[in-house]
């Protein structure tokens, strides 16, 4: 009976012979073993490698309070700065003016309060000049930019004796003593406060999720996958800023190497001791390798999806009837026939060639490599002499495993 897949007979670590795998009424012969093996449907990774990126804790725009003529701003791009430092200055010749005003009324109403017949009516208007004062004084404050928390200037808009209408750009401040980022991460994994281990540009940092939300249209590829991801907001601590913001955050749940899917029969558990999620039994260029796999989910009955470092020649081996060592020889039924298969050992040299139309390299000269240059008549090359090939032998021995 014929099993699903390319029946093959297996050499090397299992120490038999080669040959064919059809005996009486179909039955394999004792010397042979029968593989069930599928070719490999792969996928690049490179569509789910979605990198994020970190963005500060904290972040504000400064801008312009009013119309203005900036007067000073001398810290540069990154430069730290305490809570309610001082940034830059708007002039403030016309809001001074404005509160010297103010504060002249509020004299003249409370000397008129001193003579005044209905007091009731001078104390209100004295009421109404000390608020004028208090918001002229405002504006006079406002004319000074100061940092709303401690942080660092990521971006400087503009340049001092620049003029700047009200809501323009002054300064961009950000508190990058922790940073955060927006990744996918495996559903089980991504419970808030739990802790993850993210990859920074090449470096592993720990990060504790804050929360977790539903993957956005920008990560709308994952959901090809057969793991359930969501995404996740994970704050970073960075007290020393050996990070900065708008570094490439890569997530330890995407797959980084080639994607398939296969049996789950297929995926044999790891050895008693080691470490890893199990592997696979591929066949590759006619010898059985051991590929480690991570298992991503269940796409379908029986089916699971893997990553692993595949090839695209590679043949999945499903199943055999006996245990396959790494480094085995795999022939394929027939091989041994002349002129199928892949010959496993080398040929015998006591046996004879074949005549084979090659043609011998020549010297530079334009002669025969060790010997002269026979005659021949002008316009004709000179007629390939025959060269003995071994033919292909018809058997094979066992080949030890790697």
């Amino acid at each position: 009976m014929m099993v699903r897949g390319w029946s093959t007979t297996a050499l090397g670590g299992l120490a038999l012979a080669v040959g064919m795998t059809t005996g009486a009424r179909g039955q394999a012969p004792p010397d042979s073993a029968k593989v069930e093996s599928i070719p490999l449907e792969l996928t690049a990774p490179d569509r789910y490698q979605i990198p994020s990126a970190l963005e500060p804790i904290r972040q504000v725009t400064i801008t312009a309070p009013c119309d203005g003529i900036l007067r000073s701003l001398d810290l540069p791009v990154g430069t730290s700065v305490r809570d309610r430092q001082e940034i830059a200055q708007l002039d403030r010749s016309e809001a001074l003016a404005r509160v010297k005003i103010a504060e002249a009324q509020v004299k003249e109403t409370k000397a008129m309060l001193k003579g005044a017949a209905n007091t009731a009516v001078v104390e209100a208007q004295l009421e109404a000049a000390q608020a004028r004062a208090e918001l002229a004084t405002l504006e006079l404050d406002r004319c000074t930019l100061r940092a709303p928390f401690a942080g660092r200037l990521l971006e400087v808009a503009v340049s001092p004796g620049q003029f700047v209408p009200k809501g323009a750009t002054i300064a961009a401040l950000a508190d990058d003593s922790s940073l955060r980022v927006l990744v996918p991460l495996e559903r089980s994994a991504a419970s808030a406060g739990a802790t993850v281990k993210l990859s920074v540009e090449g470096q592993d940092v720990d990060g504790k999720v804050q929360t977790t939300l539903p993957l956005p249209e920008s990560l709308a590829s994952l959901r090809e996958l057969a793991m359930p991801f969501t995404a996740a907001w994970v704050v970073i601590p960075n007290p020393k800023g050996q990070l900065e913001p708008g570094q490439r955050v890569l997530s330890p749940a995407l797959p980084t190497s080639t994607l398939a899917k296969i049996p789950a029969r297929a995926v044999r558990a790891p050895a008693k001791g080691a470490s890893g999620g199990g592997y696979v039994q591929v066949i590759r260029n006619e010898y059985v390798a051991n590929i480690p796999v991570r298992v991503l989910g269940n796409p379908g009955p029986e089916r699971v999806q893997v990553s692993g470092l595949f090839r695209p020649t590679d043949a999945l081996i499903v199943s055999s009837s006996v245990p396959l060592l790494a480094g085995t020889l795999i022939r394929f039924s027939g091989a041994s026939e002349k002129g199928n298969g892949v010959e496993p050992t080398n040929p015998n040299p006591a046996e004879g060639g074949e005549l084979a139309g090659i043609t011998p390299p020549r010297s530079a000269s334009g002669t025969r490599s060790g010997s002269e240059a026979p005659a021949t008549k002008k316009g004709r090359a000179p007629a390939p002499a025959p060269v003995r090939v071994p033919p292909a032998t018809p058997k094979a021995t066992a080949a030890p495993p790697f």
